[in-house]
């Protein structure tokens, strides 16, 4: 395996064409990866617990363990697709040597919303981009138990059930979780924006959140310094189950996006509707 500086920004292939028997294969493997990073994550979770607290007394002890997943996943993948390509938050690249463009890559988020600490709340995420654009998101909350796979042209799954995201009539009415507002100034600003014009407002903002939203428990997302390991596995999930994501602006992220400093400001919302409402009160 070996590294590259080949960005996910710069791809310029052409659109996505994969048959229905590759997705299926897609599939079966990214829920293999899934499988193999909830094991590794419970195995230390149930033992000691409190080494997800990002604390700088545990820190190394942390980052161990999200090498230790992020080795075994990248393991799995190539042993199964080896003339795939793997972009993980931990370990950039893998098997890509920077002179092609890769045709299929794995984008990994090994544990995504540690900061929680003990609160069982994060997840594993992956997303697989054929010619630049986001085929398969699987998004596994390890310690509930609960996968969520969204892929290109089908209904979005949850442990094997079809979802749908559940449609509200106003924004009065929503449940929608937001970034904490502490987080930044952007996350400040649209709690400011809008906590007093929903239903009702939550404060997970970890992947998991999307998951929610896919089955319907929650109408809206809204959420802050959003990187590609993040989103990517997004965008077929929500889509799948009817909903719409994109960032802010009402534009949707994608690889070619030119990425933010700070990240992407994103929101997610059960149909284009209320998508349309929401982006008009915090644009």
């Amino acid at each position: 395996m070996t590294s590259s500086s080949y960005s996910l920004t710069t791809s310029k292939r052409e659109p996505s064409l994969v048959s229905n028997t590759k997705l299926d294969l897609l599939a079966d493997v990214a829920n293999k990866v899934i499988d193999i990073a909830r094991e590794v994550i419970l195995r230390h979770y149930l033992a000691r617990g409190n080494v997800f607290n990002t604390s700088d007394t545990i820190f190394l002890c942390w980052k161990s363990i999200v090498a230790e997943v992020d080795t075994a996943m990248i393991f799995i993948i190539l042993k199964d697709l080896p003339c795939h390509t793997v972009y993980s938050k931990l370990s950039v690249w893998s098997n890509c040597d920077g002179t092609v463009v890769p045709e299929f890559v794995w984008v990994l988020d090994p544990i995504n919303g540690t900061p929680s600490g003990l609160l069982p709340t994060f997840g594993t995420l992956i997303a697989v981009l054929h010619n630049g654009k986001p085929v398969i998101g699987c998004i596994n909350n390890p310690i509930a138990g609960i996968k969520t796979v969204g892929r290109r042209d089908c209904i979005t799954t949850r442990n094997g059930v079809h979802v749908r995201s559940r449609v509200c009539e106003n924004l009065g009415q929503a449940y929608v979780d937001i970034k904490d507002p502490d987080y930044n100034n952007d996350a400040k600003v649209a709690y400011g924006l809008l906590a007093y014009k929903v239903g009702e407002t939550f404060f997970n903002g970890t992947c998991v959140t999307y998951t929610e939203l896919a089955a319907g428990m929650l109408q809206i997302v809204v959420d802050s310094a959003v990187d590609p390991c993040s989103f990517l596995g997004l965008i077929p999930m929500v889509e799948g189950a009817g909903g719409i994501i994109t960032d802010q602006l009402s534009w949707q992220p994608s690889p070619a996006s030119s990425i933010p400093k700070d990240g992407f400001n994103v929101v997610a919302s059960a149909d284009p509707r209320m998508h349309q409402q929401i982006i008009s009160q915090i644009s």
